[in-house]
């Protein structure tokens, strides 16, 4: 028993979303990577010169988001306020508080990890930047 409550701990990480669409013809999708109890990790496709913003959730905003890259040249990492006002996990029904978020931009074709830390725990996504399409 005790055995399953701290793997069921362990499977309550945060939950990434896209808060972007793509341009058109352009590549910005964000998808999870099953585990066997809850999502393992994150895929990324991005275009290059594209921009994606990713929220990040744990019975509300994450607290203390921070966001790095493995390799700046490929995929930049900047933090972000998308000033939307989301429930902040409270039983209060007024009580809410901003968005926590964070913007990756494709730099270059290549591939990269990008490293999301918050006090809800962390995730990790394993990104890739394509080059924009032929014209």
């Amino acid at each position: 028993m005790r055995a399953f409550v701290l793997l069921a701990l362990t499977a309550c990480s945060p939950i990434l979303m896209s808060e972007s669409p793509a341009p058109p013809g352009r590549s910005a999708r964000l998808d999870a990577v099953d585990g066997f109890w809850s999502i393992k990790s994150y895929r990324l496709e991005l275009s290059q010169g594209v921009a994606i913003a990713v929220s990040c959730y744990r019975s509300g905003p994450c607290e203390k988001l921070a966001a790095t890259s493995d390799n700046p040249a490929v995929a930049e990492v900047k933090p972000a306020s998308l000033g939307v006002l989301v429930p902040n996990g409270s039983m209060l029904a007024g009580n809410r508080a901003t968005t926590a978020a964070f913007v990756i931009v494709g730099k270059q074709p290549g591939q990269t990890r990008v490293h999301v830390r918050s006090k809800d725990g962390g995730r990790e996504l394993a990104v890739t930047i394509v080059p924009p399409p032929a014209r």
